[in-house]
């Protein structure tokens, strides 16, 4: 059930960027490797966590999701989405692992991008937002260490202009 309601959450971020797009198989985690799965969707393992990252043009949201994640759906930039889960899916604890994050436009350099756990209906994802003006590829590199395992995913947002 936590793992529907994990994939529930991404596809209603994703559904504006999948509209049209042909079907897909869903990715087969990894086990402490970079992954990145495309259509703005990462997934890996870390000590037996799963986590999935996605990123999202903020403009590409609907006002129902820029309002549960306090966000002004005019403003530019990209939201990153990290939901964690144990291996029957349920929520890990706030600091159960480490997460860091940053987020570049090329040719900037990275810059470090904070994650602020929220809680949606009793379940913990992290959430970043990176501000930057369309056109432009924002891509996101995220870190998780868990219990001395680390993993990195990657996943990017295209912004267009409106």
């Amino acid at each position: 059930m936590h793992r529907t309601r994990a994939s529930l959450v991404t596809l209603l971020l994703l559904a504006p960027l999948l509209a049209g797009c042909g079907g897909s198989q869903a990715p087969t985690p990894a086990a402490n490797a970079m992954v990145s799965t495309g259509a703005g969707i990462s997934t890996a393992t870390v000590d037996d966590a799963t986590l999935q990252a996605s990123a999202v043009a903020i403009a590409n949201l609907n006002a129902a999701m820029a309002t549960r994640y306090g966000l002004d759906g005019h403003q530019d930039g990209a939201l990153l989405v990290v939901t964690v889960r144990d291996a029957d899916g349920n929520a890990l604890p706030v600091g159960d692992l480490q997460l860091t994050a940053t987020a570049t436009v090329l040719p900037d350099p990275p810059k470090g991008l904070q994650l602020q756990p929220i809680q949606v209906d009793g379940l913990t994802d992290y959430i970043g937002v990176f501000a930057a003006r369309p056109p432009a590829s924002v891509q996101f590199r995220v870190t998780a260490i868990r219990n001395g395992a680390r993993t990195e995913l990657t996943t990017t947002a295209e912004l267009y202009p409106r």
